[in-house]
C-alpha cells in the first residue's frame, strides 16, 4: 500500500513538473518574440535572398578575372559533292568528319576594370548585409513596441479589475447602510451604476489586451487560434535616465553602428568604383588567346584509303597563340555617357548618405526629446497618484461614516483610476523611449539588465 502511494505521489509530481515546464515553454519572452520574428519574417527572408544574390555576383566577378577555357567537339556528315575538311579536295561521296578544339583567352590589361568590378561586388555584398541588418533592426523595434503594448494593456486591465473590486466592496457596505437606514436607497443605485461602469471599463481593457495580443501574433505570423501569452519581464524605471546622455553623444554612437548609415557609405564607395570602371572604357584593352584544334575525316582520295583515326588527329593538330589590342576611337559617345552617368550616380550616393545622416540626427534628437518629456510626464503622474491615493483614502473614510455622498465618492474613485492609468501609460512610454535611445547607441532590445 505504501509503495502504491509512493508511486502515485511520484507520478503526480512528474505530471506537475511537466505541466509547469510546458507552461514555461508556452510563455513568450521579448527575446523569443524577436528571435522568432527574425527567423520567419518574409521581408527578412527576401532581404537574405538579395544578400545571397550579391554573394553570387561577387563570386562571378572574381571568376571573371581568371582565363576562360572552352572545349569543343563536333561531328559532321556530308553527302554528294563536298569538300574533304582534311585535304580540302572535292569528293563525291559521303564524308564523315570530327572536329576537336580547345580555346583559352585572358585579359592582360583593361585599366583594372575587372579588379575594380570585383572590389565593387565586395562592397555591394557588404551593403546588402547592412540592409539585412537594418531591416532586422526595424522588425525588432516593431516587435518590442507590440510586446510593450501588451504589457501596458495587461496592467491597465489589472487597474480596472482592482477598481471594480473596490466598487464591489463599496456596494456591500452601502447595502448594509441602506438596510440600517443610515443612508437613502438612492445611494445604492448610484453605487450599482458605478459598478456597471467599472465592469464596462474591464471589458474595454480586455478587448484592448486581446487586440494587442492579436497584433503581435500577426507580426509573428502565428494563427489567431494559437495559444499565446507573454512572459512579463522586470520593467523598472531606468535609474540613470538622461544624466549621462546628450543628443551629440547618442548620435556619434549611432553613426558608428547604424546599419542604414553603413549601407549608404558602402553604396557611395561602390559608386566611386563604378566611376573607375566606366573610365576604363576610354583605355585600350590588351588580351591574349590560345587554341588547339584537330580534325578527322573518312574521305578517300583517288581510291587511297584515309589515314587511321589517331594518325589523322596527330597529323592535323594545329596550335595558335595571339595578342589582341582594342583601342576605342569612337563608339557613339557611349564611353563619355557612361562616365558622366557614373559620376551622377556618385553624386546621388553622396546626397543619399547626407540625407540618411540628417534623418538619423533628427530621429535621435526627436527620441531624446521624447524621452525627456516622458520622464517629466512620469514624475508628474507619480506625484499625482500619490496625492490622489491619499485623497481617496480620506474620501473612503468619510464615506464609510456617512460624511460624503455617493456621487462625491464615485468622483474620487474615478479620479484614482484615471491617474493610475495615466501613470501606467507614462511609465511604459518612458521605458520604451529609453529603449529607443539605447537602440540608437547599439544596445540590443531587451529587458535583461546585464545586456
Amino acid at each position: 500500500m505504501h509503495s502504491i502511494r509512493t508511486i502515485a505521489l511520484t507520478l503526480a509530481s512528474f505530471l506537475l513538473l511537466s505541466s509547469l515546464d510546458t507552461l514555461a515553454q508556452d510563455e513568450w519572452t521579448l527575446e523569443r518574440c524577436i528571435s522568432y520574428a527574425l527567423e520567419n519574417n518574409i521581408q527578412i527572408k527576401q532581404s537574405a535572398l538579395q544578400q545571397e544574390s550579391a554573394r553570387l555576383d561577387k563570386s562571378q566577378a572574381l571568376a571573371g578575372m581568371f582565363p576562360s577555357l572552352n572545349a569543343s567537339a563536333s561531328y559532321n556528315a556530308n553527302f554528294g559533292r563536298s569538300i574533304d575538311p582534311v585535304s580540302n579536295d572535292f569528293v563525291s561521296e559521303q564524308v564523315n568528319s570530327n572536329n576537336y578544339g580547345v580555346q583559352s583567352s585572358v585579359t592582360l590589361f583593361n585599366a583594372f576594370r575587372l579588379l575594380n568590378s570585383f572590389k565593387q561586388s565586395q562592397i555591394d555584398l557588404l551593403a546588402a548585409e547592412y540592409d539585412l541588418q537594418g531591416l532586422s533592426n526595424d522588425v525588432s523595434m516593431n516587435i518590442a513596441t507590440a510586446f510593450m503594448q501588451i504589457m501596458f494593456n495587461e496592467e491597465l486591465l489589472m487597474v480596472a479589475q482592482e477598481q471594480m473590486d473596490v466598487t464591489a466592496e463599496q456596494l456591500v457596505r452601502t447595502k448594509k447602510l441602506v438596510e440600517a437606514g443610515s443612508i437613502p436607497t438612492g445611494n445604492l443605485y448610484d453605487v450599482e451604476a458605478q459598478l456597471a461602469s467599472n465592469e464596462l471599463q474591464v471589458v474595454t481593457a480586455e478587448n484592448a489586451l486581446s487586440t494587442a495580443i492579436l497584433t503581435l501574433k500577426q507580426m509573428l505570423n502565428l494563427q489567431a487560434s494559437d495559444e499565446f501569452r507573454i512572459k512579463r519581464p522586470d520593467t523598472e524605471i531606468p535609474l540613470e535616465g538622461l544624466d549621462n546622455k546628450t543628443v551629440g553623444t547618442i548620435y556619434d554612437q549611432a553613426l558608428n553602428n547604424w546599419p542604414q548609415i553603413k549601407a549608404r557609405e558602402a553604396r557611395l564607395e561602390s559608386a566611386r568604383k563604378g566611376e573607375r570602371i566606366a573610365f576604363a572604357t576610354y583605355t585600350p584593352t590588351l588580351s591574349a588567346s590560345g587554341s588547339v584544334f584537330t580534325r578527322w575525316s573518312d574521305a578517300t582520295f583517288l581510291n587511297i584509303p584515309a589515314d587511321p583515326y589517331g594518325t589523322q588527329l596527330d597529323n592535323n593538330l594545329s596550335e595558335s597563340l595571339g595578342l589582341s589590342l582594342s583601342i576605342p576611337v569612337f563608339n557613339g559617345l557611349r564611353s563619355r555617357t557612361t562616365v558622366a552617368k557614373s559620376r551622377l550616380s556618385t553624386i546621388n550616393a553622396e546626397l543619399q548618405l547626407k540625407d540618411q545622416k540628417n534623418q538619423l540626427y533628427s530621429s535621435v534628437q526627436q527620441a531624446y526629446n521624447d524621452a525627456s518629456a516622458a520622464k517629466r510626464q512620469y514624475d508628474a503622474s507619480d506625484k499625482s497618484v500619490n496625492a490622489t491615493e491619499k485623497a481617496f483614502e480620506y474620501a473612503q473614510q468619510r464615506y464609510d461614516v456617512g460624511m460624503m455622498n455617493t456621487l462625491e465618492f464615485n468622483t474620487a474613485s474615478n479620479n484614482l483610476t484615471r491617474v493610475r492609468s495615466e501613470l501606467l501609460r507614462s511609465k511604459y512610454d518612458y521605458i520604451f523611449k529609453m529603449k529607443v535611445l539605447d537602440f540608437y547607441m547599439g544596445k540590443p532590445i531587451t529587458f535583461d539588465p546585464t545586456k
